[in-house]
């Protein structure tokens, strides 16, 4: 009954957004799974991820920058880790990027923290060319649809909800008749999985992107992130879109496994072309 309402709000929201503000309507939780370094599948890096849906604007960015962005403070917060790779990543800032997409303006703006800097880059949406399939299952309660496209060098399955009408999804997938809930590539180095999807509490945010940003070329942002991966220690302090520094803990198990897992190395971007 409660998903049925919420459809209903981002229905009537879609038909009344132009008079509102563009404040967030739903909240989608995310693990986000890639294999940074080909020469360990095995070793994936695991990032939680958050997507916060306006009616004409989202945002999909690390899942302890979004907490922020809600107004969370304190202890929820902080980083808690059991791979000492994925400590090292995000005390060196080697996160997800932030990808903010303005669906009025047909923009994205793709952000990432390089040195205790937000620099960031922009893009006409990109127009993705899904193939809807007649596969379906349930994610979440939410009946999903297949769908599959080539994105960025790779062959991505996709499934989304119809029911809940919304362009959106995970990093710079969008496109589909329904909110993506779930994608992958097909060699299994990258996968968006929705954990969970709810509503914002009273007097949520508006979606608006980071004032701090500092906004450069496309050629001159591949640049610094191929500066920042070779040298990433340049920088050790880690910042979210308040521009205030953000803990990271080091769980009891952390250094137990500290053996078990060899540094990865950043030879196996999300984009491919």
């Amino acid at each position: 009954m409660r998903m049925k309402a919420l459809c209903l709000v981002i229905l009537l929201s879609s038909i009344h957004g132009v008079r509102s503000q563009d404040s967030i309507r739903l909240i989608l939780e995310f693990k986000m799974v890639h294999v940074v370094d080909i020469t360990q599948p095995t070793n994936p890096r695991i990032s939680p991820c958050m997507l916060l849906v306006g009616t004409k604007r989202s945002v999909f960015d690390d899942y302890y920058r979004s907490l922020r962005y809600l107004g969370y403070r304190g202890i929820a917060t902080d980083r808690i880790y059991d791979d000492p790779n994925d400590i090292q990543d995000a005390v060196s800032g080697v996160t997800s990027d932030q990808i903010y997409t303005d669906f009025d303006k047909q923009t994205l703006i793709t952000g990432s923290y390089f040195w205790n800097t937000l620099y960031t880059k922009s893009e006409p949406l990109p127009s993705i060319d899904w193939t809807i399939q007649s596969q379906k299952k349930k994610i979440l309660d939410q009946e999903c649809q297949m769908a599959t496209a080539t994105f960025k060098g790779r062959h991505y399955t996709a499934w989304f909800a119809p029911s809940i009408p919304v362009n959106a999804g995970p990093w710079k997938l969008n496109g589909l008749p329904g909110i993506i809930l779930a994608a992958n590539d097909d060699k299994n180095e990258i996968s968006f999985t929705c954990t969970k999807l709810t509503m914002p509490e009273k007097n949520a945010p508006r979606i608006v992107f980071a004032k701090n940003a500092t906004l450069i070329s496309a050629e001159k942002f591949e640049i610094t992130r191929k500066a920042f991966i070779q040298d990433p220690k340049a920088g050790m302090a880690l910042a979210n879109p308040a521009g205030t520094l953000m803990a990271v803990t080091v769980s009891p198990g952390a250094a137990a496994s500290q053996t078990k897992n060899k540094r990865r190395s950043l030879n196996n971007p999300i984009e491919k072309e």
